[in-house]
């Protein structure tokens, strides 16, 4: 399984980021990838759509026809790609990049609230990069990487 954080430019000089933390913790299978608005990283040209998700919070009204997988497809799934950035910007990163209309959506559907502390304005019902990426290792039972990744996350979080 590959984790691809398609991450803001303010995202990357930011310390309340946890998009690292994710990195720190996967290693190979993370990679963080500065988000171009027009250019598409070389990563998307390889991408297979039918083993590839891009998970985002998609409001049913998008302009584009969206296909969400359903969790009967998630094992077939071997690519998660996850915008990285406050939520402002992540709505912005979707509706500005056509490469990644395409992309069949995956909802996390958590039933925790988030723990992240560190910044002001989030939205109570969501999740922040870290807790989005032990959500999927949950639900492709990578329970011992979910579990570290949660120890670190909190460790972050208290400061």
């Amino acid at each position: 399984m590959q984790i691809t954080l398609l991450t803001h430019s303010r995202e990357l000089v930011k310390t309340t980021g946890t998009g690292p933390i994710v990195k720190k913790v996967l290693s190979d299978k993370c990679h963080i990838i500065e988000w171009q608005r027009k250019i598409p990283d070389k990563i998307f040209a390889s991408l297979d759509p039918l083993k590839t998700a891009l998970v985002y919070p998609i409001k049913e009204t998008a302009k584009w026809p969206i296909s969400e997988l359903t969790d009967a497809q998630l094992p077939n799934i071997e690519h998660f790609v996850i915008l990285d950035g406050t939520w402002q910007e992540a709505q912005k990163m979707y509706h500005r990049s056509p490469y990644l209309h395409g992309l069949p959506h995956y909802a996390i559907r958590s039933q925790h609230r988030s723990e992240y502390q560190l910044r002001r304005n989030q939205k109570s019902v969501g999740l922040c990069t870290a807790e989005v990426v032990i959500e999927i290792l949950r639900s492709k039972k990578c329970t011992e990487l979910a579990s570290l990744l949660h120890q670190r996350f909190t460790a972050f979080n208290q400061f």
